[in-house]
């Protein structure tokens, strides 16, 4: 069973930003104007203060507490969608590769499945398309894509 102190400082850093980068990935992906902006990145913190209390293992307990305690957005090297994008999906495949090697399958799988559904929280968080929050669709084309990478990333 894995904790914090089973990981290095750099790569508990790796762990840490994956959520946030994971949400940028779907918010790169269509980016929803600035009210949409807020509701997918205040998805991403919902999601993590609110889950605390529902992971199994000690890994995963102390990493949202964690998060919780000191959410910070992760630099970037790029503005550009596209290198948010591909930065998020690098970290989704660091942060598997890094949990696969130091803690148990159930720990891993607790992890991906976090992630997975923090992704698709944020994608609903907000409409695309539409006028003044009419019509629009609740999941875009574009963010199904995005999705659909991340899955692969952490496959």
């Amino acid at each position: 069973m894995a904790n914090k102190q089973t990981f290095s400082a750099t790569e508990w850093a790796v762990l840490r930003n994956a959520p946030m980068l994971t949400g940028f990935v779907v918010v790169a992906a269509d980016p929803s104007g600035p009210i949409g902006l807020i509701k997918e990145s205040a998805a991403v913190s919902k999601m993590i203060v609110s889950e605390v209390q529902n992971f199994k293992s000690e890994l995963m307990q102390a990493l949202a507490a964690d998060l919780k305690a000191h959410i910070q957005m992760p630099e970037l090297d790029s503005k550009n969608l596209s290198d948010v994008k591909a930065a998020g999906l690098q970290a989704c495949t660091d942060a598997v590769k890094l949990i696969r090697a130091k803690a148990t399958p159930e720990e891993a799988n607790e992890f991906k499945m976090w992630l997975t559904e923090l992704a698709k929280r944020v994608a609903e968080a907000s409409k695309e398309g539409g006028v003044f929050g009419f019509g629009g669709i609740l999941v875009s084309d574009a963010e199904k894509t995005a999705l659909a990478e991340i899955q692969t990333a952490l496959a």
